[in-house]
């Protein structure tokens, strides 16, 4: 799932030559003497941003002013979050608020049981933008039944990995945008072999991606989200589903028809863009929030390139499936050796970044001052780069914008292109499936679960490859389904699906 910078940048609008001068009128950092001392607060988080914001920065001092707050926040480059917070979570010396990508990691689901962290369950609904957030981030972010992580919002359909294609080549080639698999394959054949380009050389790729990047394949065969369907009254793992198996020799015909990047064993998200951005291949299966980056890197060099997010792709049976986020991308954690009165003055800074007012700050700065508003969309001026604002990145890296800006929306964007996201994305909420594994937390899975998919991923690639047979896969499959560590998966599964539908009940 990748998460990048989202809003509109304008011509610098003529601002004061000093920033502190302007406000200091509205006494904007004036201290108010009957506030009480500042909460400190320590975490650390993950940040995307190239120029890192630090405690001297405008908005920083805003925001610690309008929560009472100082904030001593360590930034995390993407590239090695997962490790650091292994390294920080082992060591036991954790800041105020923990944040955490992923939810299933062994290490923290031992402290959680261990009592380390507080259980926010009877707190939360004392604070109403963290309980207003909405019910799937919670639901989908919870622990054993209990809201010991407060979810960082994320838009539910947008953000993880589905196909966008050459809109411009579609039409050139008078096809259709697909709908189905067959369809989408054939337009993949068009792309490399029919010239798309019309520059007389067979030079253009259909798809380019690695093995990753084709989950939606195996997704839209199995018609379910994520990593298990229900079939009856259970869930099953579709990875061992004969479902999977076609989707598994779609992909094989592909790249032995030659129109799959023959380098997706070992190709890299940074030469996939590239691809995309050259004019090289027409089809990659990436976050909305990339469609804007293409076709501004396109039109540089030709005009009229366009790149188009699919809306869904039909299953089997027709139906429709996209890709959906559980509601939150990352967790906070509040240590309990942080004294009860101290997590509650956390939360309400939590709770603030929620309101419309203190998620605007983060994201967009001041009105008038780092943004103007225009046919109702917020238009950057010069002043927030000059203040590092980026629309989920730096401050907004603690709140994620609410809604669906960070996947509609991008800097310099055409205002059509960003109506017909805005489409888009309400086509995709329509054809949301289900996904039964959402929000289950069991050991045996986080534990095991990860070696088994690596397993089961290299021997797809061997049969992708044509260096072993579909008859050694499948006979592998079988032989995985009558393991024990996969057994002991399904049953503890099935066992804490059941409890969640009880509880949902």
């Amino acid at each position: 799932m990748t998460e990048r910078r989202s809003w509109l940048l304008a011509v610098p609008l003529a601002l004061c030559l000093s920033l502190t001068a302007c406000l200091s009128g509205k006494g904007i950092f004036a201290p108010d003497p009957e506030k009480a001392r500042p909460t400190v607060i320590t975490t650390h988080i993950m940040n995307y941003a190239s120029d890192i914001v630090g405690e001297d920065n405008f908005l920083w001092k805003e925001l610690e002013r309008r929560t009472n707050t100082q904030l001593k926040i360590t930034w995390i480059p993407s590239t090695s979050y997962d490790y650091r917070i292994k390294m920080l979570l082992a060591s036991g010396d954790l800041p105020d608020l923990t944040f955490v990508i992923n939810l299933k990691m062994p290490l923290l689901q031992e402290l959680i049981r261990q009592g380390e962290f507080w259980d926010l369950t009877p707190y939360i609904d004392d604070y109403p933008h963290l309980a207003g957030l909405p019910e799937h981030s919670w639901k989908n972010s919870m622990i054993d039944g209990k809201k010991y992580a407060v979810p960082r919002y994320y838009p539910k359909v947008g953000g993880d990995l589905f196909p966008m294609l050459r809109k411009d080549w579609l039409d050139r080639l008078n096809l259709k945008v697909p709908e189905t698999l067959d369809e989408l394959y054939d337009v993949l054949h068009a792309f490399t072999y029919q010239d798309p380009d019309n520059n007389g050389l067979n030079d253009t790729i259909g798809f380019t991606g690695a093995l990753g990047s084709f989950r939606f394949a195996f997704n839209t065969f199995n018609e379910t989200d994520g990593h298990w369907k229900v079939k009856g009254d259970q869930i099953v793992p579709i990875l061992t589903e004969p479902a999977s198996r076609e989707a598994l020799l779609w992909i094989k015909r592909a790249y032995d028809d030659g129109i799959i990047d023959r380098n997706f064993p070992i190709i890299k998200l940074t030469q996939t863009e590239e691809a995309m951005k050259t004019g090289k291949a027409g089809v990659v299966a990436v976050s909305m929030a990339y469609s804007w980056k293409f076709i501004e890197a396109l039109r540089s060099v030709h005009p009229k390139a366009d790149v188009l997010p699919l809306s869904y792709l039909k299953g089997p049976t027709g139906q429709k499936y996209v890709p959906a986020n559980e509601g939150f991308f990352g967790a906070y954690f509040i240590p309990k050796k942080v004294p009860e009165e101290k997590m509650k003055k956390i939360l309400q800074f939590l709770d603030y970044g929620y309101s419309p007012e203190g998620n605007d700050l983060v994201n967009f700065g001041l009105k008038d001052v780092h943004y103007i508003e225009k046919d109702g969309m917020k238009i950057a001026t010069e002043q927030a780069r000059k203040d590092l604002i980026i629309v989920g990145d730096n401050l907004g890296s603690i709140w994620r914008p609410l809604g669906y800006t960070q996947v509609v929306s991008a800097i310099g964007i055409d205002p059509e292109v960003y109506k017909r996201n805005q489409r888009i994305v309400e086509e995709r909420e329509q054809a949301i499936s289900d996904n039964p594994g959402a929000g289950l937390y069991v050991e045996s899975y986080i534990e095991h679960w990860p070696q088994i998919e690596q397993e089961v991923n290299d021997l797809r690639t061997q049969v992708i490859l044509g260096r072993i047979p579909i008859q050694e896969y499948d006979a592998f499959i079988e032989q995985l389904k009558t393991r024990e560590d996969y057994l002991t998966i399904v049953r503890e599964m099935n066992e804490a699906y059941q409890q969640k539908i009880a509880r949902n009940e």
